[in-house]
């Protein structure tokens, strides 16, 4: 038994990778951070820089391919979907083909058509009109209770005696569950994502860091205005330069170990959030194949999660920015 198990979890884990090759391709192949972001040449952090834009090159091309199958697929069955959605309806709202007909063309019908099909909707799903279901809204909270304790007693009574009645209902309840699970991964996602945006944000928003480039920026300034023409100034000149290359350094050594743990972090949340986005395709094929008949391509299923991954690279590409001295420019 302890073998069949250990089989199973192992066919499990395989079928999981082999679903998402590009994904588990790219995690491997993103670059571990330097050791020292700071002490390092000019060579060496252009070096680091064009090797992560070479991997988002390829994972951008990558994306693009894949939205490309995604949307050629889905325009493909346009039609398909259109049809299936319909004959949904047709089968949840007792709905005959001249009504939905009509629907198609909502735009050649009358008031009173408009009116009369929104009845037999209604009548269908609650068993009651338009104006009845206005009229229910106006009643007192005691009124409101007592008619939907009747509404449900009845329903149940319709539902325990008509199969069909049964079967829409529980389409109806598995589309709801789907739709509401994808909400909350979608939720859970945002929320990661507003995480990853405040990591960045409270050091970009530093107002000691936007107060030294600043200095950097009214010292700079004041250099250039000194140079070309010698007045003697030579010494004030070169106390700005120095006071340039300190500000840099301070602002590298001040503002860098903050910039890679904020990349730690995101790599932490990156690995342990790859399989909501995993979730959140599956469900959402789910939903589409639920509400249109149609099934998602397998290629969509890697879209988010690489753009997740595409999203910690742009940051990783960064890991110098705040590199602004190097050496090498005294000489």
């Amino acid at each position: 038994m302890k073998k069949i198990i250990l089989f199973l979890f192992a066919l499990t884990v395989a079928v999981i990778a082999s679903a998402q090759p590009r994904t588990a391709d790219y995690m491997k192949k993103i670059p571990l951070l330097p050791h020292d972001s700071c002490d390092v040449t000019k060579a060496n952090a252009e070096s680091f820089t064009a090797q992560v834009s070479a991997i988002l090159d390829q994972i951008d091309s990558d994306l693009e391919m894949l939205k490309k199958k995604v949307n050629e697929k889905m325009k493909n069955s346009t039609a398909t979907a259109q049809e299936n959605s319909m004959n949904q309806m047709s089968q949840q709202y007792g709905l005959s083909q001249a009504d939905l007909e009509k629907m198609k063309n909502s735009k050649n019908m009358s008031a009173e058509e408009k009116k009369a099909l929104a009845n037999k909707i209604m009548q269908q799903q609650t068993n009651m009109t338009v104006d009845e279901a206005k009229s229910v809204g106006k009643m007192s909270e005691a009124g409101k209770k007592a008619y939907a304790e009747a509404y449900a007693t009845e329903a149940m009574a319709t539902a325990q005696t008509d199969p069909n009645q049964q079967a829409k209902n529980e389409s109806a309840k598995n589309t709801y569950e789907l739709l509401k699970a994808q909400q909350d991964i979608q939720v859970g996602i945002a929320a990661t994502n507003q995480k990853i945006s405040d990591l960045y944000a409270s050091i970009e928003n530093d107002p000691d860091g936007q107060k030294m480039l600043m200095n950097i920026e009214t010292w700079q300034n004041k250099l250039m205005s000194l140079s070309g023409i010698d007045y003697g100034q030579g010494d004030q000149m070169d106390s700005l330069s120095l006071l340039i290359k300190n500000e840099k350094i301070k602002y590298c050594n001040k503002f860098t170990p903050r910039y890679r743990s904020a990349l730690r972090q995101h790599l932490k949340i990156l690995k342990t959030s790859l399989p909501e986005y995993t979730n959140l395709a599956d469900i959402t094929a789910k939903v589409t194949l639920a509400q249109t008949g149609i099934s998602m391509p397998p290629e969509g299923q890697e879209i988010q999660g690489l753009g997740a991954i595409e999203g910690y690279l742009s940051k990783l590409k960064e890991v110098y920015k705040f590199k602004l001295y190097y050496p090498a420019e005294d000489n």
